[in-house]
């Protein structure tokens, strides 16, 4: 499920086929999760946070940590951050790929 104005995100709602392992590996209940929104990152432009103040330092800002947004069914709403390349963002990776 993509929505539009969640550009670069995937969203993953109780009807796709890998919400209960996506859920089991972020150590959430699944019944009490309504959907999960996941950062892609893989087509983002870092240089766009470049301060203009910084450019001489030839570095661009990349970003440590990925955010997945938990949709509970209560309304509620909570943020899971992991480790950008951590062994946990590769499963991730790997079975969001498939969306």
């Amino acid at each position: 499920m993509e929505f539009p104005d969640r550009m670069n995100h995937k969203v993953v709602s109780r009807e796709e086929s890998i919400f209960n392992e996506v859920c089991e590996l972020l150590e959430l209940d699944a019944d009490q999760v309504d959907y999960l929104v996941y950062e892609d990152f893989d087509e983002v432009d870092y240089s766009m946070y470049d301060d203009l103040d910084e450019i001489d330092s030839g570095e661009t800002w990349m970003p440590e940590h990925r955010i997945i947004e938990v949709f509970f069914m209560d309304g509620t709403r909570e943020e899971v951050e992991i480790e950008l390349d951590s062994e946990l963002d590769e499963t991730l990776k790997r079975l969001l790929g498939d969306l």
